[in-house]
């Protein structure tokens, strides 16, 4: 895939020859002629690189990079300045610029730029890959190492090395959002978007345009364009959650996006490519629902030629305690605890209990015992509102000042109360 550059040059002249200079030599370029149309571009196409003159007739390139600094647009700037603009060079650098070029431009200075720019960025690209992996596999460990579980990783990496639909099955709560994110992660899409939606958590007149997008005009409220996820996602991975809870009209649409690879936005008379890949999940039998007829057979054939069932906490118990362990460790620092064994009555706790929630009720149970503490675990949702409040001021208390390095003025500052009322919290 060819580097996309914005360029941001308000003389026609001048924007159109750079803009033919980097066509030819095979990057893929956009063009601007103000800040205000440079920001809507980025907002829009989220380039990775922006060649910007320095003085435009709204404002400066500086405001264009600030304003991606500000919003968390990681995008390279490689400023235009005029000859001998010294101090302007040096600000632009200062400024968090990639690097300047002078003007009149000297093509092989640009291209020479660019290409390092090229490489820096596929070198952090493998590094964020690579970090992506590791936290991957260790965000794995939450589900567990028993012998089931490691069967699931055998899987998922099979599965990571494929294109193919995926379906992860399982209980509410095993992991299976986790699991889908790990494979894209391990996948050679990593550095690609990881897109999710809830099919049960909208509407149904509403899931149809978030997955597929509209046109101005397409229905009443529709005042402008909306890209879809099957859009926005490009070439990475959209992961359908409660697959099983969409409608049949939308099933149908679905198998026609997976079968011809082609969608439609809502009022839209064009067809476009879907390049992404599809892995969706349920915590219902699909094959009950398909002799029910709520769920097209078609449709699950095509999903499920790749499919993982996560097995439910209840039938590995081997994971049980070093899952709360870590569970508990992970937690503790999260909130600036420190980090101590988990107390023999909360372990306990831990082992008598059936978890029907799985990972997911036990570590709200592990949450809840680090904010209120381990006294009372048994009848904890018996507490008075006022006795909860408290516990829970106190605890989000000391967090803040263990963030704050232990200043309590600031952390007092930063709760937005007094230093007397941070100690009285602490006391009560």
């Amino acid at each position: 895939m060819n580097m996309l550059i914005l360029v941001i040059e308000d003389e026609r002249r001048i924007r159109e020859g750079i803009v033919q200079m980097l066509a030819g030599d095979g990057y893929d370029v956009l063009e601007a002629e103000s800040v205000e149309q440079g920001i809507a571009m980025i907002e829009a196409e989220e380039p990775p690189v922006v060649l910007s003159d320095i003085n435009l007739p709204d404002g400066d390139g500086f405001t264009i990079l600030r304003y991606c600094q500000h919003n968390g647009i990681d995008t390279s700037f490689i400023f235009m300045t005029a000859f001998g603009s010294r101090d302007v060079a040096i600000q632009a650098i200062q400024e968090g610029a990639y690097d300047y070029v002078s003007k009149p431009l000297r093509f092989d200075e640009l291209f020479a730029r660019l290409r390092r720019l090229e490489e820096m960025q596929s070198l952090k690209g493998q590094v964020k890959r690579k970090s992506e992996r590791k936290l991957a596999e260790s965000r794995l460990a939450v589900l567990g190492d028993s012998a089931p579980m490691q069967r699931i990783r055998k899987l998922a990496a099979k599965a990571a090395g494929s294109n193919a639909p995926l379906l992860i099955t399982g209980e509410t709560g095993v992991g299976k959002g986790l699991l889908a994110k790990l494979i894209h992660t391990s996948s050679q899409r990593s550095n690609l978007p990881f897109v999710s939606i809830n099919c049960a958590s909208i509407p149904e007149n509403l899931l149809e345009s978030e997955l597929f997008g509209y046109h101005k005009g397409a229905f009443t409220g529709a005042d402008g364009n909306k890209k879809g996820l099957f859009n926005e996602v490009g070439e990475g991975t959209l992961f359908l959650d409660e697959i099983g809870e969409m409608p049949l009209h939308l099933q149908a649409k679905l198998l026609h996006v997976l079968d011809d690879g082609t969608f439609r936005p809502l009022g839209s008379t064009r067809d476009l490519h879907f390049k992404g890949r599809i892995v969706a999940a349920t915590n219902v039998a699909l094959e009950d629902m398909l002799e029910n007829r709520t769920f097209r057979q078609d449709l699950y054939y095509r999903l499920s030629v790749l499919s993982i069932e996560v097995p439910p906490l209840r039938s590995r118990p081997d994971d049980l305690m070093p899952l709360a362990e870590s569970i508990y460790r992970d937690l503790a620092i999260e909130m600036g605890r420190q980090v101590n064994n988990m107390p023999l009555s909360v372990a306990e706790q831990v082992q008598q209990r059936m978890w029907s929630g799985n990972v997911r009720e036990l570590k709200n149970y592990l949450e809840r015992v680090l904010i209120f503490g381990d006294e009372s675990l048994e009848d904890d949702l018996d507490l008075t509102l006022a006795e909860a409040i408290r516990r829970f001021e106190r605890s989000w208390a000391e967090r803040v000042i263990n963030d704050c390095e232990g200043d309590k003025i600031m952390a007092a500052s930063r709760l937005g109360i007094g230093l007397s009322t941070l100690y009285r919290k602490l006391e009560e």
